[in-house]
């Protein structure tokens, strides 16, 4: 239980309305996406980066850790606080502080939704790579701890790639910048990219320095169906090794084509094994010329129907059909784990034949659609009861997932994190040795561990 003292303090350092600490105001504050909930001591917000030394370092000096958190969106219980934990919140911390054209960059508070950001930037025909599909209510200091992407990553790729540098606060209160605001630099370690995706173990993001992209003015959707999931996989592996890089390319294996029919009206022929949904973009004197080049590398292969769109009701229409999956998902099982794997694109004929046998083995309903480009499946377990979900055969059910994903020279988590959930399954991934140094840095950045203990490593 956190001393009242601390409340007070708390309350003296922050502006009226900035602390809650009755567990009715805090309880919403207490779990994300992954459903996992525990109550916090009290939730701080934090207006600008002086507030935010301010309590680390209070914190810092009193052992009590901290859950930093955007918008609740992350799936593994990353800003879950644990026992005894506040909460920080940076929802407060919203300002796009610079959109410069010239030199491609913007400098955005951690608390800007990505949508937000994408809306500002449209206006002067840019936009930042990064588009997952929660964007329309996540953080960008979010999707900076979790590296999450999206369909563009496979041309535009994940904040790593579009992040030119940070400033943060270390657990000892200090405030750091990292990188450059120019597309080259080679000064010091790369402490950017360490950062982005740690989950909110290293430090608190105050402000982040984006790389940001010219818009195409034109987009190609097209939809290409299959007789069976070899040769979509062909297909794919087709794609990625020609010069011109999808837009986006998404999978949707058999179990997802007839939750969508459910929905869509047989949008799919009831006998279409597997589907790509494809975009390309590209200048309006170059995208036909780009479109006929990929067409004709879909046509080297076998495919059941190829279905471009050619005007905006048509490509609403298809991106239609992908969306209605998460609301049929929901539908049809109450229960569901829905894991974020990746393995190399050569591998993924055989990562979802093993998927279809090890439903079957387990007599658990998978459906798996996702980024293919990326290798990136969202591979997501049914089940009728949270009992179910929570039963030794579900977890023995994944553990041969992720067996099987590791052994296919692939990663346990593409974009959603490691957090509380896949925190005993990292040692699949990362060897001792390895694990041990990443300890070590993370006691570097924070000697005392007050954020997000016992999460990712």
């Amino acid at each position: 239980m956190l001393n009242k003292k601390h409340i007070i303090y708390f309350k003296k350092i922050l502006p009226k309305g900035f602390v809650l600490s009755e567990p009715g105001d805090c309880w919403a504050y207490g779990y994300d996406n992954s459903k996992i909930h525990v109550l916090p001591e009290c939730v701080l917000f934090a207006k600008n980066k002086f507030q935010i030394q301010d309590i680390v370092i209070y914190c810092n000096n009193n052992n009590i850790p901290i859950a930093t958190r955007g918008r609740g969106t992350g799936n593994t219980g990353g800003s879950v606080p644990t026992k005894n934990s506040i909460v920080l919140s940076l929802e407060k911390m919203q300002n796009i502080k610079k959109i410069d054209i010239a030199n491609r960059l913007a400098i955005v508070e951690p608390g800007v939704i990505n949508k937000h950001l994408q809306d500002s930037l449209a206006n002067h025909n840019f936009f930042w790579g990064p588009d997952p599909s929660s964007l329309e209510y996540s953080t960008i200091g979010g999707n900076l701890a979790n590296n999450s992407a999206g369909p563009r990553a496979i041309k535009y790729g994940t904040p790593r790639d579009n992040v030119l540098g940070l400033e943060f606060i270390s657990g000892s209160g200090e405030i750091h910048r990292t990188g450059v605001k120019t597309s080259k630099g080679v000064v010091g370690l790369d402490l950017t990219r360490l950062f982005i995706g740690s989950e909110g173990i290293l430090g608190i993001l105050t402000e982040a320095t984006l790389k940001i992209t010219p818009k195409s003015n034109y987009i190609k959707t097209i939809e290409i169906t299959f007789n069976n999931i070899e040769s979509a996989s062909k297909t794919i592996i087709s794609l990625m090794t020609q010069p011109v890089i999808p837009y986006k390319l998404e999978f949707i294996d058999e179990q997802s084509i007839k939750l969508i029919n459910t929905i869509k009206n047989n949008h799919y022929d009831e006998k279409t094994k597997a589907a790509i949904l494809l975009e390309l973009d590209g200048e309006e004197e170059l995208i036909q010329v780009i479109t006929d080049k990929v067409i004709n590398i879909i046509k080297k292969n076998k495919y059941k129907s190829i279905n471009i769109a050619d005007n905006e009701k048509e490509i609403k229409k298809l991106w239609e059909a992908r969306k209605s999956l998460s609301p049929a998902l929901r539908e049809i099982g109450g229960y569901k784990i829905n894991e974020d794997v990746a393995v190399p694109i050569s591998n993924l004929t055989i990562l979802l034949n093993k998927l279809k046998e090890i439903s079957n083995k387990y007599n658990i309903k998978i459906v798996n659609f996702g980024h293919a480009g990326n290798g990136n499946i969202h591979v997501n377990l049914l089940f009728d009861t949270e009992e179910e979900r929570n039963s030794d055969n579900a977890r023995k059910c994944l553990e041969e997932i992720f067996d099987l994903v590791i052994e296919l020279e692939g990663t346990i988590s593409g974009e959603h994190g490691i957090g509380i959930i896949k925190k005993d399954f990292i040692k699949k991934e990362i060897d001792e040795n390895t694990l041990s140094l990443m300890k070590k840095i993370k006691e570097q950045f924070d000697p005392n561990n007050i954020f997000n203990p016992d999460k990712s490593i």
